[in-house]
């Protein structure tokens, strides 16, 4: 049986980010971890993650397991494993800067568990921080960023949820509703309601005021975002990591890399 300590299983629906991740780790342990060589597990999906627990019993010493795959979340299928094997480590990697995740993971870790939680835009070197905490000090990592989640709740009107909250970043970087339907798996109209009900969330009191020309008189978009703004729901910070964090999955995933013109 292999030992432990140098299984690790990359999990992630892109064989460039599995192989990024893999060469990493295989230089940290070069670096930092003289008398041990890692032995590469991979899968493509949830649940063939969950599987390869399954098959080899949860003796990785490490799964890094990408939090968006397509077939499951990865939250789920930690969720799944940690229910078999829960003293298992966990590295989550994110490509978005997504508060809600960190908030749900917190509800599923079990006590015995040490998890961590990195973005995917980051440098090789948070990478390597995080493995050096989690596999040679056996503490978890979270990104300073996020390590303190606020409660989104406000001084007027009901709290927004998670799902309310990723529309409202999308709104901000600059998504179109079709953009959000199909990034959040719900229909345009589905799409369009969510964006409304925040409305009426931020700003209760505004009414749909139209002109004699039957033009409304206020960008809902516009007022969504300054609204979030005032009740510090969102900062300049969190936009730019997340337009960011959608450039590099742009360039991951499609090849596309914005061009700059002097």
């Amino acid at each position: 049986m292999v030992d432990k300590t140098t299984s690790i299983l990359i999990a992630d629906d892109l064989a460039s980010m599995r192989k990024h991740a893999r060469d990493v780790i295989q230089a940290f342990f070069a670096r930092c971890i003289d008398d041990a060589q890692p032995v590469f597990y991979e899968a493509q999906s949830g649940a063939a993650a969950e599987k390869a627990c399954t098959d080899r019993s949860g003796t990785f010493g490490l799964i890094v397991l990408d939090i968006s795959m397509q077939d499951q979340t990865g939250i789920k299928t930690a969720k799944n494993i940690w229910h078999k094997y829960p003293g298992t480590k966990i590295l989550f990697w994110s490509q978005y800067d997504h508060e809600a995740y960190i908030r749900e993971i917190g509800k599923i870790v079990p006590d015995e568990a040490i998890h961590g939680y990195l973005l995917k835009s980051q440098a090789d070197e948070v990478f390597a921080e995080a493995l050096q905490l989690m596999l040679v000090q056996d503490l978890p990592y979270i990104n300073p960023r996020l390590e303190k989640i606020r409660e989104r709740t406000t001084t007027r009107g009901a709290a927004i949820s998670d799902s309310e909250y990723e529309t409202l970043m999308d709104i901000c970087t600059g998504l179109t509703d079709k953009a959000i339907a199909l990034k959040e798996h719900v229909s345009y109209r589905g799409a369009q309601n969510r964006m409304a009900t925040l409305l009426q969330k931020l700003s209760p009191q505004i009414d749909h005021v139209k002109e004699s020309a039957g033009m409304e008189v206020y960008n809902p978009r516009a007022r969504l975002i300054l609204e979030a703004f005032k009740r510090g729901l969102i900062t300049q910070d969190a936009i730019a990591e997340r337009e960011a964090a959608l450039t590099q999955w742009l360039f991951t995933e499609f090849g596309f890399e914005s061009a700059q013109q002097d």
